[in-house]
């Protein structure tokens, strides 16, 4: 299978429609047409359907792009991979990051690594488990630092832990729960949680649990850590996120930890990607800086 069938399929699905890919692509229509042709007749299967509105993907071509993107991304990747390896160190790394657990982090390792790969453009996404796991299946990421809510396969991803989080309930410093001393005497507060690609967090519904109480129902999943905050500064909701949110210099004044008795277990927070999709080097260096500067932040903590 060639390259350029992908790539046409893949501007065809991405475009809407026939004409359109060729456009992009710089290509007759014809010639995009058999390009399309000579991959389904490859796969033996339909993998789109023509209309006056354009293309309709079949449950066959929304398998395929699946993967089409994955090869897509992986060939750039190793590419970017050999030109790094000739010393040219450009290109792009994309990582996708838990932002309230990296908060501490992310600044001073990407001033280092800016200082070493200074013409290695940096992508960065935000996004917990699902989000992340889906892309670096998809080849769309090289690879993430956030926490894991459920193991991942072994067979599939490499998991490095690189620090463990204390937690806290988060709230305003101005909230009439910031001096809760039980989780039963914030059943009725407006908990915010924290998108983990599930209805309500997790690890909310543990710690209920573990004290004996029914986990709050949510009223909000937020995937953004801008709103999540905003949402916090300027209410009385409460959200279960790493203590050292509340510890940051900007957020200090702005943010309480609930000094709840039941006892809240820490979280790690690692790195990961795929087995069968080395790093580049760029990107190999970028989560070095990561576990060195989440390393030194340890060391600094026990002095």
């Amino acid at each position: 299978m060639k390259l350029d069938l992908i790539e046409a399929f893949l501007a065809t699905v991405e475009t809407g429609s026939i004409r359109a890919a060729a456009k992009r692509l710089n290509q007759s229509q014809p010639g995009l047409s058999k390009k399309i042709r000579q991959l389904e007749g490859e796969l033996g299967v339909p993998l789109i359907t023509r209309s006056a509105k354009g293309i309709d993907l079949t449950v066959y071509g929304e398998a395929f792009e699946v993967r089409a993107r994955a090869i897509r991304n992986e060939t750039g990747r190793a590419l970017e991979e050999v030109r790094q390896l000739r010393g040219q160190l450009e290109g792009v790394v994309r990582i996708s990051l838990a932002p309230s657990s990296s908060v501490d982090l992310v600044a001073k390792t990407v001033r280092l690594f800016q200082r070493d790969c200074p013409n290695v453009r940096l992508d960065i996404h935000e996004g917990l488990q699902a989000l992340a796991v889906e892309k670096l299946r998809a080849g769309s990421i090289d690879f993430a630092v956030c926490p894991l809510w459920e193991p991942l396969p072994e067979s599939e991803f490499i998991v490095e832990q690189i620090e463990v989080m204390k937690m806290a309930v988060v709230t305003s410093a101005n909230s009439r729960y910031r001096d809760c001393t039980s989780l039963s005497e914030l059943d009725d507060a407006h908990w915010v949680h924290v998108g983990a690609g599930a209805n309500i967090s997790p690890l909310v519904v543990k710690i209920f649990q573990e004290a004996g109480l029914s986990a709050p129902l949510p009223k909000m999943e937020c995937y953004s850590l801008t709103s999540t905050l905003a949402f916090l500064f300027d209410s009385d909701a409460v959200a279960l996120l790493p203590a050292k949110m509340a510890e940051q210099p900007q957020y200090r004044s702005l943010l309480a930890k609930v000094p709840v008795r039941e006892p809240i277990p820490d979280y790690p927070l690692y790195i990961i990607h795929r087995r069968e999709s080395p790093l580049t080097p760029a990107s190999k260096t970028l989560a070095t800086y990561f576990q060195r500067v989440a390393e030194s932040k340890r060391l600094a903590a026990g002095s």
